[in-house]
Order: structure tokens, then C-alpha cells, then sequence
């Protein structure tokens, strides 16, 4: 583990406001509030380095350690970061926001599984159920990776491609202003309109709102990307549900 990792956790470097570096000093050394006579790096540092929570290096860490002894891993943890400190103990106990410490194995008709404990609290969960990327084997005291664990980015991406699926598979399209749509099991055919343009009045910008028929709610170009609303929907019958090859 490298000897400036607790640095790379803990620290940020030196900034003068919130819109990142300083970059010119200037703007401090030509205020009329400012002394008379000034140090050369004065307006470039306004404050030392500050504690922050930058937990990726730690993260990255762990990853880089699969496949090996627990034991080994967190002794050279420890090397680093001196649990004495009351910060660096506290970097200590974020280990367990990436890594599934306390697990136990059970006996099952198919071999056994492991449990782990919860972060939070004292209940026990399947692994699969844990949602967390690395445990240590509760009989090899081996690290390794959880590899039922979905990351919350992956979980977000799956969840989208399979609402465009569904989408796909329950709309058609007839023209720029009619679409079927499958809504609840049911098909209608739903008129589109365009929502209004933002418009200027006074000092303000303002969104004017339509009622979407489908959504049951005002909408507007403020509230999404759409430009479209549905206008009105009327249910198919059977004669137009053959007519487009659509089950009833």
C-alpha cells in the first residue's frame, strides 16, 4: 500500500474558492481592503488543505487485492493508517463500505452459502443479497469479489434499456402526430401535440403547461426533454386491433 495513501483519502488540494484551483491572485492583491504590502504568494493560497472524504484511492485499492489473504490486506492497511488518529480511524471504518468483513458460512442441500451482516445493523443476508463488491470468505479468509453485485450505475443503465424495450415493444408509431399505445393491457390510439416554447415575460422565462392525457399531469419543456404531450386517447376496437395486428 502506497505510504501517501491516507493523504490521497483525506486531503484536497489547496483552494482559494468553489470553482476550483487558484490560478491568479490578482483579483485578492488589487482589492482596496488588501495591506499595503503583500508576500508573493499571498491572494494565490487562501486556506490550507482541508479534510475530504476521497474514498475512490481506498476503493481501488481493496479491488486491486482480490485474491488474496484478508489478513495480509488489512495489515498493510494498518502499516499506513495509524488507528490512534481519530481521522485516519475513521478512514479505517469506511473498509467496511467496500468489503463484506463478518461473514459466516451455513450448511445447504446444494453445498452452502455464504451470510454476511448487514453495514448498519445486526440482521444477516445471503451474499447475493448484500449488494456489496468484495467479501472475505468466511472458511479460506480469502478476499474476493461478490460476483452477483450490480453497481448502481450498471443497475440504472439495465433499468433504462429495458424501459426503451417495453417502449419499443408497446408503441407504434402512425405518423408525426398519432401513435399506438399499449397502456395497463390495453391499446389506444393517442393524438400528440407540441408543447409550447419557453417564453420571455418580463424579467422571467416562463413554461407553459398542458395536460398530459396518458401521464395525468401538467408538463412542460422545463420538466423534460420531450417536446410532445399526449393531447387525447381513445380506446381501439376490435376491428382496428386486427386491423394493425395487435392481440386484444
Amino acid at each position: 500500500m502506497r505510504d501517501d495513501m491516507f493523504k490521497m483519502i483525506v486531503e484536497r488540494p489547496r483552494l482559494v474558492n468553489s470553482n476550483g484551483y487558484s490560478r491568479d491572485g490578482r483579483k485578492f492583491r488589487n482589492d482596496e481592503n488588501a495591506p499595503g504590502r503583500l508576500g508573493m504568494k499571498r491572494g494565490y493560497t487562501q486556506r490550507p488543505k482541508w479534510l475530504n472524504e476521497n474514498l475512490a484511492p481506498l476503493k481501488r485499492y481493496l479491488e486491486q487485492q482480490v485474491d488474496r489473504p484478508w489478513d495480509k490486506v488489512y495489515s498493510e492497511i494498518r502499516a499506513t493508517i495509524d488507528a490512534r488518529s481519530t481521522v485516519k480511524q475513521h478512514i479505517l471504518q469506511h473498509i467496511g463500505d467496500f468489503v463484506a468483513i463478518d461473514t459466516h458460512w451455513v450448511e445447504t442441500p446444494d453445498g452452502g452459502k455464504v451470510i454476511v451482516r448487514r453495514r448498519w445493523s445486526c440482521t444477516h443476508v445471503l451474499l447475493e443479497d448484500a449488494n456489496i463488491e468484495l467479501f472475505v470468505h468466511p472458511r479460506t479468509g480469502i478476499l474476493l469479489r461478490n460476483r452477483r453485485f450490480v453497481s448502481r450505475d450498471r443497475s440504472a443503465r439495465e433499468q433504462r434499456e429495458m424501459k426503451r424495450a417495453q417502449e419499443r415493444i408497446d408503441r407504434r408509431d402512425i405518423d408525426a402526430q398519432h401513435q399506438l399505445r399499449r397502456i395497463d393491457g390495453i391499446w389506444y390510439e393517442v393524438t400528440l401535440g407540441l408543447l409550447p416554447a419557453p417564453r420571455v415575460q418580463g424579467n422571467d422565462i416562463v413554461h407553459d403547461s398542458c395536460w398530459d392525457a396518458v401521464r395525468k399531469e401538467w408538463v412542460s419543456r422545463q420538466h423534460g426533454t420531450a417536446d410532445t404531450y399526449v393531447v387525447s386517447k381513445r380506446q381501439l376496437g376490435a376491428k382496428e386491433l386486427k386491423k394493425y395486428g395487435l392481440g386484444a
